[in-house]
């Protein structure tokens, strides 16, 4: 696999090069999809050459290929792809998007045959499966820091835990690189409000259960990902804080706005 992703970077490190580099020769060209998201040439090469290069790979040539550009077959094993996640991020030139791989031997997020693979094309950051992982020391005596989405952050979701006491909030954009960030140490949990598909959050996820981070839909934990869209409050956190965290975010899931709600009605 290491091959691979060296060739993408490669590949995709060039192609970058015509758009954002110092000799910008290019205009980037993009078009509006019938959600209102954005895919642009970037998505599409992405994809494309991922693809050729894993149906040539002697073990992932028999993996369903399931993407965000090329979404026809979500079957295991199951190759899950977002090309680009955070297209906003990368048409605004903003180094907050990934390269996002998640190669699932079977649906169960703690597979041990699962390789995942983040890698954001403006930093460099890379972090896979096979990459060392040293725990960060207690943090309990701190505010506990997480990366919220930069959309949910400025439509207002979060500005009621903006003084708390416990925790530090700071707009990210990516989902995929959020969760590359919790993985690699660089906060303590995230969470987002607004739904998401698995292409968007299956390598993520996978890189951070590897290293004791697990997922939580509406206060329930995820072992598995098998289902294209996920809602409600979606949390990630070490087992060590996540009852302090699924607590205190308790009011944003589903089943108890529901019941705040037929409360006021009745």
């Amino acid at each position: 696999m290491q091959k691979i992703q060296n060739e993408v970077i490669l590949e995709l490190t060039k192609k970058l090069e015509f758009f954002f580099g110092p000799k910008v020769s290019f205009l980037l060209k993009m078009e509006q999809k019938k959600d209102q998201s954005f895919v642009t040439e970037i998505d599409l090469f992405v994809s494309d050459l991922l693809k050729a290069k894993l149906n040539n790979h002697p073990e992932y040539k028999n993996y369903s290929f399931f993407c965000e550009e090329d979404f026809k077959e979500f079957q295991f094993p199951c190759a899950i792809l977002d090309p680009i996640d955070g297209t906003r991020e990368l048409i605004k030139g903003r180094p907050e998007c990934a390269v996002s791989l998640a190669l699932m031997k079977s649906h169960f997020i703690d597979d041990p045959e699962n390789f995942a693979w983040l890698y954001n094309p403006f930093s460099g950051f890379s972090l896979d499966s096979y990459a060392p992982f040293v725990a960060s020391l207690d943090k309990s005596v701190q505010k506990l820091l997480t990366f919220v989405s930069r959309s949910e952050f400025h439509k207002g979701h979060y500005h009621k835990y903006l003084n708390h006491p416990q925790i530090d909030i700071t707009p990210r954009g990516s989902i995929a690189f959020k969760l590359g960030l919790l993985a690699s140490g660089a906060c303590d949990f995230i969470i987002s409000l607004e739904p998401k598909n698995v292409w968007d959050i299956a390598a993520g996820t996978i890189l951070c259960s590897q290293r004791g981070i697990y997922f939580y839909e509406d206060g329930i934990k995820i072992t598995t990902l098998d289902r294209q869209n996920y809602s409600g409050a979606l949390i990630w956190a070490p087992e060590v804080i996540a009852p302090q965290i699924l607590e205190l975010f308790k009011p944003e899931f589903k089943n108890e706005k529901e019941q705040f709600k037929k409360d006021i009605l009745d």
